[in-house]
């Protein structure tokens, strides 16, 4: 049993003064008590909450529920902060805490559905105590469907985030599903996914009945998604110029919601393409540094590489896979870009398009060759054998 996490977002629509004013009244105060509770440097709900518990009731209005909930945000945000010191990635003392979002657990809101002619979605929350205000929701067509899915019981909705983003309120719905899936043990058929830019994906199967013939493997173009990145970064640079940061940030939610789509598309390609094969498992890459390894001289190349997201890529095939029953599997990246999918021989670079073995001779897709490396990865250990280079798609 595995549990699929999503995150739903709707837009508050257009909330009155009054409605307004209580949001902003209880943003400011949460942040306050976050802040608060960060200043005590503890890590541990339990002791934090011993601690302060009757005290943050003194200081704040708030919900009971929400003061427990910004107390978790303060002890998530100290485990972070001291993750980055160790790294050496942050200097202070004390995280700054600049802004946060609302947090609100089942005690504190109901999600309801009517028949109103404005929408048709409304979120009561509570945020003060004694205070209690609806809250009209839009949802797009995707986001649309699983808040139905929600109100029909098959989807557990656990939490949500109010987020005030460039003056307009957001409700984040965090839903969760339990869903069956067999381990990788089981499986007969190893999926390597390889994210890149130039191809977004490139998959390749590998069967547990014939390990020594790969299966034809499949390419996702990235063109589109750099395309519509390289337009958006021009149009921002202009606007910039001009001093038009308003505009800026519209045609930043625009570019968001493009690219997303395709993401969405791509995923669903993949998890259709490993579909095919009998008890396929999916293999991925764990990317923690990926834009640290892909980065180099060229300003223009990294720009594009750290607008890539290739974890949301990642998070878009692990939740389609897993409703439809495929397990996933992360793996170590070690020289999978640079390894000979046959011989195992690892050069010091790959060139070109192309990867070159100069020990066994092979000349095949890089892309498709590190897909195959990453399902190998799985096989160790595993007696799967040996493997031979897969045809190429044409």
């Amino acid at each position: 049993m595995t549990s699929v996490v999503l995150t739903v977002v709707g837009k508050v629509i257009e909330p009155n003064k009054g409605k307004t004013l209580e949001l902003n009244r209880a943003l400011e105060e949460y942040l306050k008590l976050v802040r608060w509770y960060v200043g005590f440097g503890i890590t541990s709900k339990t002791k934090l909450h011993e601690l302060t518990y009757e005290e943050a009731k003194k200081r704040f209005s708030l919900n009971t529920a929400l003061i427990q909930t910004a107390r978790d945000k303060a002890v998530e945000i100290l485990k972070s902060f001291s993750e980055r010191k160790a790294e050496g990635r942050a200097k202070a003392d004390r995280p700054a805490v600049k802004r946060v979002s609302i947090r609100l657990d089942r005690r504190a809101f109901k999600l309801d559905k009517s028949s109103t002619k404005l929408t048709p979605y409304w979120l009561v929350v509570s945020l003060r105590r004694g205070v209690r205000i609806a809250l009209p929701l839009a949802f797009g067509s995707r986001q649309k469907q699983f808040i139905e899915e929600t109100l029909q019981g098959l989807w557990e909705l656990d939490s949500v985030e109010l987020v005030k983003r460039d003056g307009v309120w957001f409700a984040h719905f965090k839903i969760k599903k339990n869903v069956v899936t067999y381990g990788a043990e089981e499986a007969k058929t190893l999926i390597g996914v390889d994210l890149g830019e130039w191809n977004a994906v490139a998959a390749a199967a590998i069967s547990r009945d014939s390990p020594s013939r790969p299966m034809r493997g499949q390419f996702w173009g990235g063109q589109r998604i750099r395309f519509v990145r390289g337009k958006y970064a021009h149009i921002r640079r202009s606007l910039q110029r001009k001093k038009r940061l308003d505009l800026v940030k519209r045609i930043g939610s625009k570019e968001g919601r493009t690219v997303n789509q395709m993401l969405h598309e791509i995923a669903k390609g993949v998890v259709e393409y490993a579909k095919q094969f009998p008890k396929p498992v999916i293999v991925m890459e764990d990317l923690e540094g990926i834009r640290d390894r892909m980065s180099g001289d060229n300003k223009l190349l990294n720009r594009r590489l750290h607008s890539w997201s290739f974890r949301k890529l990642q998070k878009y095939i692990e939740y389609k896979a897993l409703l439809s029953g495929i397990p996933i599997v992360y793996v170590k990246p070690k020289n999978t870009s640079r390894t000979c999918h046959r011989c195992g021989f690892t050069v010091d670079e790959v060139k070109g398009r192309e990867f070159r073995c100069p020990r066994c001779g092979l000349r095949y897709n890089r892309d498709l060759n590190a897909a195959i490396n990453i399902a190998l990865a799985l096989t160790r250990g595993r007696g799967w054998g040996a493997v031979t280079p897969p045809r190429t798609p044409t």
